[in-house]
């Protein structure tokens, strides 16, 4: 019969606590970067979509005649924003308050759409004057600047800006 020394063999509890905090400590710091990769991961994904949503206006909005043959098209572009009869300059504009969400159903829950529509006289002067008559609107027109803004549902927050300049001869 084999004598066992119950003081030699197996862990003394010192060496277990040891033991069990350091493998909670890797436990923990292998748990921390799988939720930092997640978190990397989920906003490559909103970011990607947010660029799609942006290029999908883009297109749509090359795909308008310049100028438009009928008037009533003049707000596909984008909105155009007034305050006491004066139109909102780009740095003036609130993406969250102004403007029309133009987010694909799809993409409701997730995204904001907006787009304003700037424009600029043949001097490069901003029109700024709302007038009743869009047709003169239209013949001074020289530039339309259009800001896409692809905003957070969740938090109202800027994903994404784009702008794209539109000229009468077509050039973007």
């Amino acid at each position: 019969m084999v004598k066992v020394d119950y003081k030699k063999s197996g862990f003394s509890l010192l060496e277990l606590v040891i033991a069990i905090f350091l493998i909670s400590i890797v436990i923990g710091a292998t748990l921390l970067l799988i939720a930092g990769n997640l978190r990397i991961i989920h906003r490559a994904n909103e970011m990607m979509v947010a660029t799609a949503l942006a290029q999908y206006n883009m297109e749509e909005i090359k795909n308008f005649d310049f100028p438009p043959v009928y008037y009533d098209k003049q707000g596909f572009f984008g909105d155009r924003v007034s305050n006491s009869g004066i139109y909102k300059r780009p740095d003036e504009i609130d993406p969250v308050n102004d403007g029309t969400d133009r987010t694909p159903d799809e993409f409701k829950d997730r995204f904001i759409v907006k787009r304003f529509d700037f424009r600029y006289d043949s001097s490069g002067n901003f029109i700024e004057n709302v007038t009743d008559d869009t047709s003169e609107d239209t013949d001074k027109t020289m530039l339309h600047r259009i800001d896409i803004y692809i905003l957070r549902k969740k938090d109202n927050s800027v994903i994404l800006k784009n702008t794209i300049y539109i000229s009468r001869n077509g050039m973007f």
